[in-house]
């Protein structure tokens, strides 16, 4: 009876250690801490590739880990193999430090706070994605072996011997699994939810941020995130303390129902905060776009569709015109050719671009409006933009992030990705929209047509009038 409680004791005080903080650290300072080692510029990683090959690990792990305990509710996902991207270079080493740095600490409070703090640091230039997949691909690396040789067999000479050099005694002698069956489903289970959390926060990432004022709720769940990449280290710390419990031959499981409670907790609030931000970006795109169809059935100034088709409810910013700013104002009276865009455009389509600026001369302006996808990589977005920018002589829109016009622009103006050109007449009435490869200079808008058509008849009516004149004065 003494036995069972001592058990039961140092199974409570393992849980308290790998779920608590140390004493005297709150939220506000475990962020503090947090922030202190993050790196603003991120580099750039393709976390989610690394994470199709977690998830490839984990499920066909699955079925391997059913067939030695039956009991254990093994992870059976019912879906397709993802195939990571063709360029994609795993960072094995970082991940076999950070596997280090995992299994060669025990679970103390302080051990695993100061852990987690040190794989934050080790990865402190990558996002926090990519932070929260490296750390669960450091772990599958193992998890993922051990099942493999479980499949192999004890039985196999390579396998035994590769069991006692990695100090697996389960492996290399009787299994013993049978016995911590409840243990194999809680880790299982508490994988499970990680993968869960961790799409969550992908999917929040890509979702189109229109600014603080538009989508108010999306700016608060990517601050949190933060928080939720520091606990889900730390569960992926648990999950590494139960793999060796439950892989060596002492008494050493832990209870991981604290952690499993926190990241359904985290799971249930990023789908919440998911289900919100949707909604209010869908309504900004929807206000925009009426916005947008009102303006045009009256005479709006410039500024205003620029408000609306770029800013929503945040403040308009002026035009980039190369190192300077300028205000909408250059703009009235004028013929506005919108080019709009994403940052990625030919060399051809720069050819095109300055053909048209040249035509065009001082009838009008060339203003880009840049299309963003996600504002991930705003930084880098914004320097291509400007870079580009500069080999054209035209006018860029300061706005880096996704734009709420979006939908108007691509149901009323037919964008699908591919550069277009839109003009706007000095009326600020559109009057024509074109593909980019479609441009073969100022004539393939039927407004510049239009206009050289009747400058050539007001000229050729002015000589006909004249020569009447001449032929009819009288001697």
């Amino acid at each position: 009876m003494a036995s069972m409680e001592a058990l039961g004791s140092k199974q409570q005080a393992v849980e308290f250690e790998i779920m608590s903080v140390p004493n005297g650290y709150n939220e506000e300072e475990i962020l503090k801490q947090i922030d202190e080692i993050h790196v603003t510029a991120g580099e750039e990683f393709d976390a989610e590739s690394l994470f199709i090959l977690v998830e490839n690990i984990v499920k066909h792990a699955a079925p391997i880990v059913g067939s030695f305990v039956p009991g254990a509710q093994a992870l059976l996902f019912h879906m397709e193999d993802m195939a990571p991207s063709v360029c994609f270079n795993s960072p094995f080493c970082t991940l076999k430090q950070i596997s280090c740095k995992m299994a060669c600490k025990g679970p103390g409070v302080v051990n695993a706070h100061e852990t987690t703090l040190a794989i934050l640091g080790m990865l402190s230039s990558y996002s926090w994605d990519a932070r929260a997949v490296m750390t669960l691909a450091a772990f599958a690396l193992d998890y993922g072996e051990f099942w493999l040789l479980m499949q192999i067999g004890a039985s196999d000479q390579l396998t035994k011997s590769m069991a006692i050099l990695k100090g697996l005694p389960v492996l290399a002698g009787n299994s013993g699994l049978q016995k911590r069956q409840q243990a194999l489903a809680e880790l299982n289970n508490l994988i499970k939810v990680t993968l869960e959390v961790i799409k969550c926060i992908f999917e929040l990432e890509k979702l189109p941020n229109y600014g603080r004022e538009n989508v108010p709720a999306l700016l608060k769940a990517l601050n949190h995130i933060r928080l939720d990449t520091y606990w889900l280290i730390r569960t992926v710390i648990g999950c590494s303390a139960q793999m060796t419990g439950v892989t060596s031959d002492e008494d050493q499981e832990v209870d991981l129902s604290s952690l499993t409670y926190n990241l359904y907790h985290i799971l249930n609030n990023l789908k919440m905060q998911l289900n919100v931000c949707k909604l209010q970006i869908e309504e900004t795109e929807t206000e925009a776009y009426q916005i947008l169809m009102n303006l045009f059935q009256i005479r709006p100034k410039i500024m205003e569709v620029f408000k609306a088709l770029c800013y929503g409810k945040s403040n308009v910013q002026q035009l980039i015109d190369g190192s300077n700013e300028v205000y909408f104002d250059v703009l009235k009276h004028k013929y506005v050719l919108l080019f709009i865009s994403g940052p990625d455009i030919s060399d051809n389509d720069v050819s095109t671009l300055k053909l048209l600026r040249k035509e065009l001369g001082n009838r009008g302006k060339v203003v880009w409006v840049p299309i963003v996808v996600q504002s991930k990589t705003t930084i880098n977005i914004e320097r291509k933009f400007r870079s580009l920018g500069t080999e054209v002589p035209l006018y860029i829109v300061q706005q880096f992030l996704p734009i709420p016009g979006i939908k108007f622009i691509r149901e009323e103006w037919h964008f699908t990705n591919k550069p277009i050109v839109v003009v706007i007449n000095p009326e600020v009435r559109v009057e024509h929209n074109i593909l980019l490869e479609q441009i073969r200079g100022i004539n393939s808008f039927p407004c510049f047509r239009k206009r050289r058509i009747d400058l050539l008849v007001c000229e050729l009516c002015s000589c006909v009038c004249q020569c009447c004149l001449c032929v009819h004065i009288p001697k």
